[in-house]
């Protein structure tokens, strides 16, 4: 393939038809016919880079402008995915150069950071991303689970994706100074948080509000049901919940007894916040497996208006001078002086010797808090040629919350 023949370009209306063939076949789906049409309602076309090889597009990624909190900071940040390449033109560049451009358009429009979810982290480690949250994951049959404590007062209630106003109240109370979570707007609602992709269509999620004695919405849970393995003639069900946030502890247990209804599942998945301490509520907590589950992968598009955001949380004033390699993005490769004045943070090109030394990789990981300096100078993520500059690090880091966000793209 001469790559004369590749032209790069975002994708325009009349490609959609393409893309709804291109994109279900790069993950083994079936195209369906309302794909391009869904397509054409949720997404303009300028946020889709493609690869078009006389005039057939064969590879495309999507990039999904967000805005990320990191503890009262909100930050333009562009969610990548789906990251698609027909099978007979893989491994020719081709993605490698669209997720390039997908970062030059990001720069262009003030989204400072990226993130994706994959489970190829060597391929995207190349591209600059690096796993920066982490989940933690429970799993347990319903029927074996008993609470140490109840709610005291309060019920659920059903919710549809019209009720997604009630939701995002409750989640922007609960999210506002959190490390992570993205703000939603009203179609993240209805068609990431409130839908779910059932053979082949989008279908609604159950979800349900707990409102408490004096009428007050006070948390949520959004779950679907999916089909196992078959055994026999009879297909087990898994219940997942997608989203589940509580303000007060009785919301939290009232939303968790309801959970614990679905006794007919033979399994309930769950994906939360690394400090959550739902196994501990419960009498045997051996009876629920919690795993450590991954986060999305993040990516810093833009060094210096990335920490122009970023909160200072550290104590005093904090300095050090980081050499930063990024083998892809011109701009963020080179020197920084990165310190905190005011309250806040700036980095700025120097010709200072380097302090310490990273990838623009362990840069991300740092930046969210996922990765802690010390154990990333022990570790190899960081090189350290002065020794005091990792308590430096430690200052402009800091956080005051584990990196996460409900929220899969």
């Amino acid at each position: 393939m001469s790559r004369v023949n590749v032209e790069y370009r975002d994708l325009t209306l009349d490609d959609y038809d393409q893309a709804a063939i291109l994109e279900p076949r790069a993950f083994y789906n079936r195209p369906d016919a309302e794909y391009a049409e869904r397509m054409r309602q949720i997404f303009p076309p300028e946020w889709t880079v493609g690869a078009f090889l006389d005039g057939k597009l064969v590879a495309d990624v999507r990039t999904v402008p967000m805005v990320r909190r990191l503890h009262g900071a909100k930050m333009a940040f562009g969610a990548v995915g789906p990251v698609t390449c027909a099978a007979p033109y893989r491994r020719r560049g081709l993605v490698a150069r669209l997720l390039t451009l997908a970062l030059e358009r990001m720069r262009d429009r003030g989204q400072v950071l990226s993130g994706l979810y994959t489970p190829h982290d060597a391929l995207y480690q190349r591209f600059g991303w690096e796993r920066g949250e982490v989940k933690k994951g429970y799993s347990f049959h319903p029927k074996d689970v008993s609470l140490r404590f109840r709610s005291a007062g309060g019920l659920t209630e059903p919710a549809t994706p019209d009720d997604w106003q009630r939701l995002d109240r409750i989640y922007r109370d609960k999210t506002r100074d959190a490390n992570g979570p993205l703000i939603r707007v009203e179609q993240w609602w209805k068609e990431a948080v409130l839908k779910h992709w059932d053979h082949g269509k989008m279908v609604d999620s159950d979800a349900v509000i707990w409102v408490d004695d004096d009428g007050r919405d006070q948390g949520y849970a959004v779950y679907l049901n999916r089909s196992m393995a078959p055994e026999g003639n009879w297909v087990p069900q898994e219940i997942f919940i997608r989203d589940f946030q509580a303000l007060t502890a009785d919301a939290y247990l009232g939303l968790w007894e309801h959970m614990l209804t679905h006794d007919l599942a033979v399994n309930l998945v769950f994906e939360t916040h690394p400090a959550d301490t739902f196994r501990e509520l419960c009498e045997d907590p051996h009876k629920v497996k919690a795993t450590v589950e991954d986060g999305a992968m993040i990516r810093i598009a833009d060094v210096e208006r990335a920490f122009a955001l970023r909160p200072y949380l550290g104590d005093g004033l904090a300095a050090f001078t980081a050499r930063i390699e990024d083998r892809n993005l011109a701009w963020n490769n080179g020197t920084w002086r990165i310190e905190s004045a005011d309250g806040k943070l700036h980095a700025e090109r120097t010709d200072a010797t380097a302090e310490v030394s990273m990838s623009v990789n362990a840069l991300a990981a740092l930046f969210t808090g996922f990765l802690n300096p010390e154990v990333a100078a022990n570790t190899g993520f960081v090189r350290v040629t002065r020794p005091d500059a990792v308590a430096e690090m430690a200052q402009i880091f800091a956080v005051d919350d584990a990196p996460y966000s409900p929220d899969y793209y």
